[in-house]
């Protein structure tokens, strides 16, 4: 794995009532690979009461546990000196200007990433690790199915911004009770949005809608990134037309009612099933 960056806060401000936007820069990035938004990132954070980033501690940490297969020498890690951290995905890369660009959502109970972004100010820092390597869409698809939430919509817009303009788009966004649509994308023509209220039971209006959709699925890239019980209902139906496994990308972002650390494991079995 790369060794992870402190990075530094250029910006910070809300984009509407779900979003709050933070520009980073920091010395590595550029080792960001082209077309690299929506790639996922993972963001360390300072724990109460800590002065500093204990990056180079979590890293130290790794490589003796690498290297010690008994773990007989290493002691973890301990909570006081680990950082905190959250998965987010790169909403923009300014290569030229080497600045990235996160996009937070805002929660009603926040945790300690949306805190963190709604209070940042210049020159604050963050950690970062990645990007991964698993792109949310095929390019080589003639047609696109974006399906996600509040979670994955700065993904879904950032992959927008890199479809073809000639390409079919449809994208199904499901958001919490009283929000309204939110677009913030370059690209306005050929795309089809359809937007719900969030329920967690996706068997009564969000699949039926899907099945009512004209896809051609021999050519048509289907991204699904949601709350964990969708996207595993969401997976199962598309499996069940036999969709061509390249063409398939399910990724569950969060589990309603379980905070990052608690679902971290499951979540990795989803993508690994």
């Amino acid at each position: 794995m790369a060794q992870a960056l402190i990075l530094q806060v250029v910006q910070s401000f809300q984009l509407n009532e779900l979003y709050q936007r933070v520009i980073l820069t920091g010395a590595g990035l550029e080792r960001l690979p082209e077309n690299s938004a929506a790639l996922h990132i993972k963001l360390f954070f300072k724990r109460p009461g800590q002065q500093q980033l204990s990056l180079h501690l979590l890293a130290k940490n790794r490589h003796q546990r690498q290297t010690d297969q008994q773990n007989t020498l290493t002691e973890p890690l301990s909570d006081e000196l680990k950082p905190s951290s959250r998965t987010y995905s790169i909403r923009h890369y300014d290569r030229a200007n080497n600045l990235l660009t996160v996009d937070f959502v805002l929660h009603a109970d926040p945790g300690i990433a949306c805190t963190w972004a709604k209070t940042a100010l210049k020159g604050d820092q963050v950690g970062l690790a990645g990007p991964g390597p698993m792109r949310m869409c095929n390019l080589e698809a003639r047609a696109f199915l974006l399906i996600g939430d509040a979670s994955s919509l700065p993904a879904i817009m950032a992959v927008i911004d890199q479809l073809p303009l000639q390409a079919k788009v449809q994208v199904v966004i499901e958001l919490p009770k009283g929000h309204l649509p939110f677009i913030d994308c370059k690209r306005v023509s050929n795309i089809n949005w359809h937007w719900l209220e969030q329920t967690f039971t996706p068997q009564t209006v969000l699949l039926p809608l899907i099945k009512s959709l004209a896809l051609s699925l021999p050519e048509t890239s289907v991204a699904i990134a949601s709350e964990h019980k969708t996207v595993l209902c969401l997976r199962q139906y598309f499996r069940s037309l036999c969709i061509d496994k390249n063409y398939l990308y399910c990724v569950p972002y969060w589990r309603h009612r379980q905070n990052e650390e608690t679902y971290h494991d499951a979540r990795h079995r989803v993508m690994d099933s």
